[in-house]
């Protein structure tokens, strides 16, 4: 009976976000992101369970990928929609997802950024900092992953680490390790079963 409830709901939400997969389609087709933009955050702000459930319909028909279970809080924006998302994802409130991958089993905790890499504006011109572009890299978090409140990822993090809150990661993390601080270092390995 659960799960019949779920698909009706999902399907609901599917239905009352037409609109907002429709014109980031017809943006994508005239290569802006503009609307997609703007559905998202408007999305981000729908709350409780009608918003959660509104935004995995819009996510699982926009992106690269992502699935049924996204489970995704008041407050929270993909800002790129190249970005691919794993199953069993947990997104917690005011987070920004920028260009990534993301594993299945995966749990970030609230206000979290992960920004499309750490040269995504160039300031070597003083006096044009607005005119000078920059690039974006693609992001990738492993499965069984743990990111906690208010840090930021600015590259890529190995299956079954730990990112400590508030750490500032900008170098890749290696499997398994858990990382802290500001810029984040190692100060530990993740535990399994049996060991």
């Amino acid at each position: 009976m659960k799960s019949v409830l779920v698909w009706i709901a999902n399907a609901m939400g599917v239905i009352l976000v037409l609109p907002w997969i429709a014109w980031s389609k017809i943006g994508f087709l005239f290569k802006t992101e503009r609307p997609y933009l703007g559905s998202a955050y408007t999305l981000a702000m729908v709350p409780g369970g009608l918003g959660m459930t509104l935004r995995r319909a819009f996510y699982k028909y926009v992106l690269i990928s992502s699935h049924w279970d996204l489970s995704m809080h008041f407050g929270s924006v993909v800002t790129r929609p190249t970005a691919a998302l794993g199953r069993r994802l947990y997104i917690g409130s005011y987070c920004l997802i920028g260009r990534c991958r993301i594993g299945d089993d995966v749990l970030i905790a609230s206000r979290v950024s992960i920004p499309s890499g750490r040269h995504q504006h160039r300031f070597s011109d003083p006096t044009q900092i607005s005119q000078q572009g920059g690039s974006f890299e693609e992001i990738e978090i492993g499965s069984d992953v743990w990111i906690g409140e208010g840090a930021i990822v600015m590259a890529s993090v190995g299956s079954k680490a730990v990112v400590g809150a508030g750490a500032v990661v900008v170098k890749p993390v290696t499997e398994g390790i858990v990382v802290v601080g500001n810029p984040a270092r190692e100060s530990g390995k993740r535990l399994t079963v049996g060991s």
